[in-house]
């Protein structure tokens, strides 16, 4: 069987659908069509789907348990325009909302953080954390959980909005604030809350060595760092963390000293 991510395309509009397909292509992925034409179908044959990219238009809430059936916490790609009525809606579901028009390098992103969110046995193991207290551009914020390479917070739906692709967590705790990527958005339980997953975006020394004692408080100072395993370049892991490296600090995050400081 192959190893190939899969991700299903649920595009009503040709040249749309024929694009993301040959992007996903080209970067390794295998595309699966849950479309043709104006017929929708969420029927799949083979490996479950790591994540699915489709019309926001199509995306009702039948859909999109159809979509969710046996994996409620399966990514979801909405595409649509910036106006579009059920923006907040899909927002509650833990949809991520991408405006038209779409870049190749954007969507490739979005879809890659999504198959690794999805494979759990990458991650590290997390530690719950009594509810720590943070904030994001001054909205406050309760972390959840922590790893080594990331984190899982909760934030009032209203503010959303600060949850932008690329965002810090101002942690008072550690008297510093931590650069971090979004993956996913969710809602927490009610209409009211929302949780979000993020990763760390290449911390220096200093911000490595407090997130650890957070993460780890039992080892203290971490130990000689190893050399990591070497991932081949063309590996898709490999291209996930080129994505990462290359991708722009955006919006608020682009003017915070956050390197080491609160």
């Amino acid at each position: 069987m192959s190893t190939s991510p899969r991700v299903g395309i649920a595009c009503p509009r040709a040249g749309e659908r024929a694009a993301v397909a040959d992007w996903l292509r080209a970067a390794e992925i295998e595309p699966v069509m849950l479309v043709d034409a104006c017929f929708v179908t969420a029927d799949v044959a083979g490996k479950p789907l790591d994540c699915v990219v489709a019309d926001a238009a199509l995306l009702t809430p039948h859909f999109l348990t159809a979509l969710r059936k046996g994996d409620p916490t399966k990514v979801i790609i909405a595409l649509g325009d910036a106006d579009h009525p059920n923006v907040d809606m899909l927002t509650r579901k833990g949809v991520s909302f991408h405006v038209r028009p779409v870049s190749e390098k954007g969507l490739l992103l979005a879809v890659s953080l999504a198959v690794v969110e999805g494979r759990p046995n990458r991650r590290s193991p997390r530690r719950v954390v009594p509810r720590l207290e943070s904030s994001i551009d001054g909205v406050a914020a309760v972390l959840l959980d922590v790893s080594s390479e990331g984190l899982r917070l909760e934030i009032a739906a209203g503010r959303a909005a600060k949850l932008s692709p690329q965002f810090v967590v101002h942690v008072p705790v550690l008297k510093m604030g931590v650069p971090v990527q979004r993956v996913w958005l969710k809602a927490a339980g009610s209409t009211s809350r929302l949780q979000c997953g993020a990763t760390l975006l290449t911390p220096d020394d200093r911000t490595q060595r407090l997130w650890q004692r957070l993460t780890d408080p039992a080892a203290g100072w971490p130990p000689p760092k190893t050399a990591p395993a070497r991932v081949p370049s063309d590996h898709f892991l490999g291209r996930v963390g080129r994505m990462l490296a290359e991708a722009p600090i955006v919006g608020s995050l682009a003017q915070l000293p956050w390197r080491g400081r609160s």
